[in-house]
């Protein structure tokens, strides 16, 4: 009663957002440690507002609390030979969450049977999730953002007993309507109802390239569909008209479902709006999404870096302002379009950073495929969630979708754009605000528009432009794969293509003009159906002499590197093939090894070359081998790197592609030993992904790590 009495007094009415803004900015000096300078110039501010700065004091030093708390959970624990866990939620048939100790953690378990509330003996190992490059998805803070301190893999297990855990029902219900649904139908449920988006990856990419997507997550949107229907619903069958069941029920349901992001937040808004409406203190929806904010970050301090908490957000302050920003229309559909128009550019570079393709017809037609599909899907798929007896007719409807939004994407002009990085937000987000105020002024519209679409033509074609040549040795795990892009955009080679998509995509390319593939093991072309299917693949090079590949590429336009080819791509860039030589019964004796020489600088790739193929190399080059960079063979395996091969290369720089904790125990030691009394020695294991930046008469070696 205390806090209604104090609320009428409306404490901080209209300002609570400057609060919230301390918060954004603490938490991001987090992770960049030069935003404290502007915290600092923030708390400037808000000591001229006194009565601003008491509040904000407290509210930053309880998350820094926060903070600590889970920072000390994850930096004290101590690895013991046995826990006792307590399994609290399954991820999926090879992993779940559970409490070990006081500490929850991810643990993989591979073809488990686990339930929640199971209660487990078992020895475990850590394992580390580190970002490989830069726009490389975070899933430490990802996972922070649940509370989730470590991740793990199982050694060992043994069952002590089934207990209780509010997530059971959902998982048993889920798994009811897993073995009831199709797999179409499911899939939407899955995502719509509870948040776990496992679509077909192309019927995924679509709706990110429509600029859709949005459709698929747990939305403030849904929840207030749900509670309009449910208010519907209680008016009609019972005269019932207050907020508070309708509440309940959607209470009982966020908390069925786990407390995803968006939906807590759609939830607190209605609770506190609610609140704020019956005791009469007009507290501005504002500062109720202020609130809503700082209560989910108090709970889980890094939920601020999910993607889905920022979205959410962003819509929602769109949603408030969309009046002021877009102004009065006569007509609810233009208004509605407009809405959608601004949320599509207000979200743009997170939905760009999800698939990296978008067409520019998406621009006119999301607005209307947003209505259209959200007033179609949400409701089949909460229809089917409740009575899976109707799935035998809704499935055609669901097939009909996917089938609808991939054949849409196929027939619309796609463009490529590479993620963007923090800055590169940082930038796009002053610029676009720099729109609203134009639009809120009414005056300067043109120029705010003119200096957006300057900055997205930029950051398409920057590498046309761009005067170096950079070699990335990808982070692909344990495998190889490598990426040449030469300057102001005159040609991409990928070499090997192991795990090595998804970084592809984050670069925003459109075009390989050389896929080399050194020789057949898996390790080596992992994702080159992918890569090909996804990307305008010019010229596909592997070696004549592994015969494997006439079935691999079977149907695709291939040009074999036969061992008298060199290839000019121009003056600067000379590629000579060294081997294979000699075929052997080994296919890593055939793999492909190449020099590129760019300007004045040498990079021998070795594939898995052998010793076999290492003496074929050394008997008919010799001192033609010496190189600038190596990429070390096999993954620095003794199978390769003889010292009389290495004294012949002489390299001042050795790399090599290996994954961290492998089960071959790569790379050997004694290698490593060898390369370092020729060459200063990178590892992707070590280092994440490794670049070479070349210019006329030098280049320069950075890592991400």
């Amino acid at each position: 009663m205390k806090l209604l009495t104090l609320l009428k007094k409306k404490p901080l009415c209209n300002e609570l957002h400057f609060i919230l803004i301390a918060i954004i900015l603490l938490m991001i000096s987090f992770k960049y440690y030069w935003f404290f300078g502007i915290l600092a110039l923030y708390f400037v501010f808000l000591f001229k507002n006194k009565h601003l700065l008491f509040p904000s004091l407290i509210v930053i030093l309880i998350i820094v609390f926060r903070v600590s708390l889970i920072t000390i959970n994850k930096n004290t624990f101590k690895m013991k030979d046995n826990y006792e866990i307590y399994v609290i939620d399954i991820k999926n048939e090879n992993s779940y969450y559970a409490y070990v100790g006081s500490n929850k953690f991810l643990i993989y378990d591979y073809d488990h049977e686990c339930i929640p509330g199971d209660r487990l003996n078992v020895s475990i190992k850590l394992i580390e999730d580190k970002k490989s490059y830069t726009n490389d998805f975070d899933n430490e803070y990802y996972l922070l953002g649940k509370n989730v301190t470590h991740v793990a893999k199982i050694k060992n297990k043994e069952f002590i007993r089934h207990g209780f855990s509010f997530y059971a029902p959902k998982y048993f219900y889920s798994k009811y309507l897993s073995n009831n649904l199709s797999i179409e139908s499911f899939n939407y449920v899955n995502a719509v109802v509870f948040g776990n988006n496992n679509l077909e990856s192309d019927v995924k990419d679509a709706y990110s390239i429509l600029g859709i997507s949005h459709i698929l997550a747990i939305s403030g949107l849904h929840i207030l569909l749900i509670y309009k229907f449910l208010s519907f619903l209680l008016f009609k069958l019972f005269n019932y008209y207050d907020d508070k069941i309708p509440i309940i029920l959607i209470g009982i349901y966020v908390f069925f479902i786990g407390f995803p992001i968006s939906a807590l937040r759609a939830f607190l808004f209605l609770v506190l709006n609610a609140i704020n409406k019956k005791n009469g203190s007009s507290y501005t929806k504002l500062d109720i999404l202020s609130i809503s904010a700082f209560l989910m970050i108090l709970f889980r301090p890094y939920c601020i870096y999910n993607t889905g908490f920022i979205l959410s957000f962003i819509v929602s302050f769109i949603f408030i302002y969309r009046t002021e920003i877009i102004g009065r229309s006569s007509s609810s559909l233009i208004k509605q379009y407009k809405t959608y128009v601004l949320i599509f550019f207000s979200t743009l570079p997170f939905v760009l950073n999800i698939s990296n393709r978008i067409s520019v017809i998406s621009i006119i037609l999301s607005p209307i495929l947003s209505s259209l599909i959200s007033f179609i899907l949400l409701p089949l798929s909460y229809l089917d969630f409740l009575l899976p007896i109707f799935d035998y007719g809704l499935k055609y409807i669901f097939i009909g979708i996917n089938i609808y939004v991939v054949n849409l994407k196929n027939i619309l002009l796609i463009i490529n754009i590479q993620s963007f990085n923090f800055y590169m937000m940082l930038v796009y987000y002053l610029i676009f605000g720099f729109i609203i105020y134009t639009f809120i002024k009414k005056k300067y519209k043109i120029v705010s528009i003119s200096v957006m679409a300057g900055y997205l033509l930029g950051i398409l074609y920057f590498r046309f432009v761009n005067p170096y040549a950079n070699i990335t040795f990808i982070d692909c795990g344990q495998g190889d794969s490598a990426l040449i892009e030469l300057p102001h955009g005159d040609g991409v080679m990928l070499v090997d293509a192991y795990n090595s998509y998804n970084y592809l995509k984050t670069k925003g390319l459109y075009k390989i003009d050389y896929l080399v593939l050194t020789h057949s093991d898996s390790d080596h072309i992992g994702d080159y159906i992918e890569i090909i299917n996804n990307f305008n693949v010019k010229n596909i090079l592997y070696p004549s002499f592994d015969d494997r590949f006439s079935e691999l590429l079977m149907d695709i336009n291939v040009k074999k590197m036969g061992i008298n080819d060199n290839y000019i791509i121009n003056n600067d860039f000379n590629i000579k093939l060294i081997g294979p030589i000699n075929k052997y019964d080994d296919p890593n004796s055939n793999s492909i090894v190449f020099r590129m020489d760019i300007n004045s600088t040498k990079i021998l790739f070795t594939g898995d070359m052998t010793e076999d193929e290492e003496n074929d190399c050394i008997n008919k080059y010799k001192n033609e081998l010496d190189s600038d960079i190596l990429k070390v063979a096999h993954h620095g395996s003794n199978t390769s790197s003889s010292l009389e091969f290495i004294d012949l290369v002489k390299p001042d720089v050795s790399i090599i592609s290996v994954g961290f904790d492998n089960k071959y125990g790569l790379p050997n030691d004694e290698i490593v030993e060898r390369l370092k009394n020729y060459s200063k020695v990178y590892m992707t294991k070590d280092s994440g992904n490794i670049n070479v930046k070349i210019s006329k008469d030098k280049y320069a070696i950075s890592t991400y790590r």
